[in-house]
């Protein structure tokens, strides 16, 4: 159980110190932070090497094949990686009742795995990618990182098996999802000489699964704990935040080919990709619904509420990208926005809007609780909040207009028989997506100040600010006379 320590006599509470420190959770919080700002630069030179072609030529580091990759494992491994670390070791002791164990090798591990894909990322960068998409780090990195991914799913699962509370709310079962997903899909993504169909179905899986399951997922889970927390009010409803994650994890790996949908998929993969992808749909309503419900009648106090403000943007956000990539599913829609910048927009939308709004929610809920110290400035994270919803949303919004209009006039062109779609005729289409291109760099540059601003209030958070009761875990143990 936890509680607010504000007066209570520390000296008899030696022995449960590291837990009042809970220097893994807050420590790899911190560090995610700072890694989803260093993602999100990365993915803003991205764009804006895409806008201007011509920029930075000669340098070979920053080509746009070696800027995507890099800014997606920072995003994905990095931020995200971190983030579930720091989430489960939070959550997980709290929800089961169990001690968790060996601290300081979570922290120490947390801070390798950082320091890893660091190094894997300027790699990239430096070298060039190798592997699948969102599985680029050289081999030297891949089974390294594999390593030190495991080990939180084993410590996770070493809690849950000493429970002590008899049910289990359902931000456990996303936490043990994504800890275990992680270093499943990294492997699945490291293993070298597939052949034939392989490397498609070894892309789409590890890319897609990352993406839509791994990466949300602690997030979702997140979202759940700081509702109740921060309203005060019990979940609208379990059951459907259940079936939510047993849709998407039963659905998101299904439902990976729909982005390849008229490229190089076998036949089958269009059935089950369409059928596959409503399950996305599901999960992202269940976390809308409860968010929508459990707040309901309470608006203004909402409203006032920094914390809620992230999650209903992060949850909306993550709410609009799913439904969009459920409808890509379907082969009328695919005719139209397969292969296009559609699928960039759906990812733009996904790691740079949705799961880090949720992520940092958490954070701003959790720093307080732990480090006994009040958000540093709630008026720097607000306005940190609204430069992302506008810039990563137009960001997000000008490649997903770019990639419909692009494939409108692709099949318009081929209908009529007025362009060939290819060669001359491709790059003319392309070229009249510049201005989307254009407005989605000059967006994303907002969004970044935006992320920077969220980082500055919750690093400062860390390091400094008015002292106010710290939470802290307390074991329950039976009494002797019972």
């Amino acid at each position: 159980m936890t509680q607010d320590d504000s007066s209570t006599d520390q000296g008899s509470l030696d022995r449960f110190r590291s837990d009042r420190r809970e220097r893994a959770a807050s420590g790899l919080m911190a560090v995610a932070c700072l890694l989803l700002l260093a993602g999100a630069a990365l993915l803003v030179l991205m764009l804006i090497k895409l806008a201007i072609p011509t920029l930075f030529a000669d340098s070979e580091f920053l080509a746009y094949g070696r800027l995507r990759p890099a800014a997606m494992l920072m995003l994905v491994y990095g931020f995200g990686g971190t983030l579930t670390q720091a989430m489960a070791y939070y959550l997980t002791p709290r929800l089961v009742g169990a001690r968790m164990p060996y601290e300081r090798t979570a922290l120490l591990g947390g801070l390798g795995y950082a320091g890893l894909v660091t190094l894997g990322v300027l790699v990239v960068l430096f070298r060039g990618p190798s592997g699948p998409e969102l599985a680029e780090f050289p081999p030297l990195i891949d089974w390294p990182v594999a390593a030190l991914l495991l080990l939180p799913a084993f410590m996770v699962s070493s809690m849950v098996r000493r429970r002590t509370e008899q049910g289990a709310f359902v931000s456990v079962l996303y936490v043990m999802g994504a800890v275990w997903w992680y270093p499943a899909l990294h492997i699945t993504g490291s293993i070298p000489g597939l052949v034939g169909v392989g490397p498609f179905l070894q892309t789409g899986l590890v890319a897609g699964g990352m993406l839509w399951l791994a990466f949300p997922a602690a997030a979702l889970g997140g979202a759940y704990y700081v509702l109740v927390k921060e309203s005060g009010r019990p979940l609208f409803s379990g059951p459907l935040a259940r079936a939510g994650f047993w849709t998407l994890a039963g659905t998101a790996l299904l439902a990976t080919p729909t982005r390849f949908l008229g490229g190089p998929a076998p036949d089958w993969t269009e059935t089950v990709a369409a059928a596959a992808a409503m399950g996305l749909v599901i999960a992202a309503l269940a976390v809308l619904t409860n968010l929508g419900q459990t707040l309901s009648g309470d608006w203004e106090t909402a409203r006032r509420n920094l914390v809620i403000r992230y999650l209903m943007v992060g949850a909306t956000a993550y709410a609009v990208v799913t439904v969009l990539t459920g409808l890509s599913g379907f082969r009328s829609v695919a005719a139209v926005v397969g292969l296009t910048t559609w699928h960039e927009g759906l990812m733009i939308g996904s790691a740079l809007v949705a799961v880090p709004t949720l992520g940092i929610a958490f954070v701003f809920h959790v720093f307080p609780r732990i480090t006994g110290r009040d958000l540093a400035d709630e008026e720097t994270a607000g306005r940190g909040l609204r430069l992302l919803t506008w810039g990563g949303g137009i960001t997000a919004a000008a490649f997903l207009i770019a990639g419909l209009v692009s494939g409108i006039t692709w099949n318009w062109a081929s209908a009529s028989g007025s362009r060939l779609n290819a060669g001359a005729g491709f790059s003319e289409t392309f070229a009249e997506m510049d201005l989307m291109f254009t407005v989605g760099a000059l967006a994303s540059v907002v969004a970044l100040v935006g992320i920077a601003l969220m980082v500055w209030a919750a690093v400062g958070t860390y390091v400094s600010g008015t002292a106010r009761p710290v939470e802290m875990l307390v074991p329950v143990e039976p009494r002797d006379d019972e």
